[in-house]
């Protein structure tokens, strides 16, 4: 008799920059090890405002969607602190998302900033953006970024993930939709 090959799947997520890209590379690693049935297509932005990294997003998403079929899930990721160089506040970035069936994770306050709070006791500190890379270097002196997902691996293991989701909804939300949150 043949076995039957379980249909993975399919996320699309939009990343502001390669660091993030790597983190979904990571994600995907975590989840191969729990043999859930997920296929994470991270997707580089280059970054930008919030406006155009979503017109981004759903443009590439509609260019992937013809050429590899249907997406289940859509994500975008950004940093909170681009809400102060950019053209929309974060509320607006959410709705227009929806509309295109998008959900927005926040990483709080930027990417640097969830990394640091990967590390047991730091889940809730949610400092300034500026101060960010300088924390994580004090306990990752070797940290340059973009980091790759191998990096990552090395350092950071699913339960410091998962106790990072503890304090962070957004993250949460993308761990659960993955499978990798109950």
């Amino acid at each position: 008799m043949r076995q039957r090959i379980q249909q993975r799947t399919r996320f699309f997520v939009a990343v502001e920059g390669e660091s993030e890209q790597s983190f979904v590379a990571w994600l995907q690693t975590l989840a191969g090890g729990k043999n859930l049935p997920v296929h994470l297509d991270g997707v580089l932005l280059g970054g930008g405002g919030f406006s155009s990294m979503l017109k981004k997003a759903v443009s590439e998403h509609k260019r992937r969607s013809q050429i590899k079929g249907a997406y289940t899930h859509r994500f975008l990721i950004v940093d909170e602190d681009r809400a102060e160089q950019g053209d929309w506040p974060i509320e607006q970035l959410r709705q227009e998302a929806l509309k295109n069936k998008i959900v927005v994770c926040i990483q709080r306050p930027n990417h640097e900033g969830l990394l640091y709070r990967l590390k047991a006791g730091f889940e809730r500190d949610f400092a300034e953006a500026r101060q960010m890379a300088s924390k994580l270097r004090a306990h990752w002196p070797t940290y340059e970024k973009p980091v790759n997902a191998q990096k990552l691996q090395n350092r950071f293991s699913l339960d410091d993930l998962l106790r990072a989701a503890t304090a962070d909804s957004d993250l949460a939300v993308l761990l659960r939709a993955i499978g990798l949150l109950l």
